[in-house]
């Protein structure tokens, strides 16, 4: 056998192993495998309203995060940063009955990712209003120059890639973020990172110091979702006595999560007025 004949063998049976590795670890994984680490009682929570989630005021760390591959990229964040304000949640999103399965499935999920523009207008539940108000808007993607540009959706999934963004906050102004993007072929890492300074009459986070992290796992019937966000306070003082960092920063990470589930599923859900009181610490 001359040696192109091996290289060719060699690399489909590598192929071959790789493909049926991911469908080994589809088939061995489901909700109780990736929720194994978390306690009865969150579980159960999940398993009743779709969402349980903590606010890291007692325990810092990332409890709630599932053993795979792109967690990785999670931690090494969360060490680099070494965050003052930790929040922590897991989501489930059931499939639309018309949803594909496998690689064009996760190809709906990445381009509803890559599709910025439609975080515009997702809210939150002011308890100071006590009405709903609009958290993201005007966002869009944006070239070198800082000029907006379309959604940049895709028709296949890289292993990487990453999106420039700007965003107007409630509160905290108009913000410019870095999205970012892994895929491992099982799962999908979607992270957002500020690289402006966020204002609040002063400057509430510097460059680089916030951080919003959703981790996508598809399971047979429904998508589990394990979110992060991560804060460096700038003014911890100031900001401690006008905010409570743990419930606005999570308010962040929930909107995420809306956004993504309301696209998938064509809804247009809100958030819970009492939901911000059932965090665990």
């Amino acid at each position: 056998m001359n040696r192109m004949k091996k290289n060719i063998i060699k690399t489909i049976l590598t192929v071959t192993i790789i493909y049926s590795g991911f469908t080994q670890q589809n088939d061995i994984r489901n909700f109780n495998t990736l929720t194994s680490s978390i306690p009865q009682t969150d579980r159960n929570v999940l398993l009743e309203d779709q969402i349980v989630f903590r606010y890291g005021t007692e325990r810092k760390g990332l409890y709630y995060i599932p053993d795979v591959l792109l967690a990785e990229k999670i931690y090494d964040r969360f060490i680099a940063l070494d965050p003052d304000v930790t929040v922590e949640a897991l989501f489930t999103i059931p499939y639309p009955e018309d949803l594909p399965d496998g690689y064009d499935r996760d190809m709906i999920f990445y381009n509803i990712l890559r599709e910025v523009s439609n975080i515009s207008g997702v809210q939150y539940y002011s308890r100071t209003k006590k009405k709903h108000r609009v958290l993201f808007d005007d966002v869009y993607a944006i070239d070198d120059k800082k000029n907006a540009v379309e959604d940049p959706v895709v028709l296949s999934i890289p292993v990487y890639d990453s999106i420039p963004i700007h965003m107007d906050e409630a509160n905290l102004g108009e913000d410019y973020y870095l999205a970012e993007y892994h895929y491992d072929g099982l799962d999908i890492a979607f992270s957002l990172t500020n690289t402006s300074n966020m204002k609040y009459i002063f400057k509430v986070v510097g460059e680089k110091n916030m951080q919003i992290d959703l981790l996508f796992m598809p399971l047979k019937n429904e998508l589990l979702v394990y979110g992060y966000c991560g804060v460096k306070l700038s003014n911890p003082g100031f900001v401690n006595r006008i905010m409570n960092p743990y419930s606005s920063f999570f308010r962040r990470l929930y909107a995420m999560e809306i956004w993504f589930s309301n696209t998938l599923m064509n809804e247009d859900k809100k958030p819970e007025p009492s939901l911000l009181e059932s965090g665990r610490l």
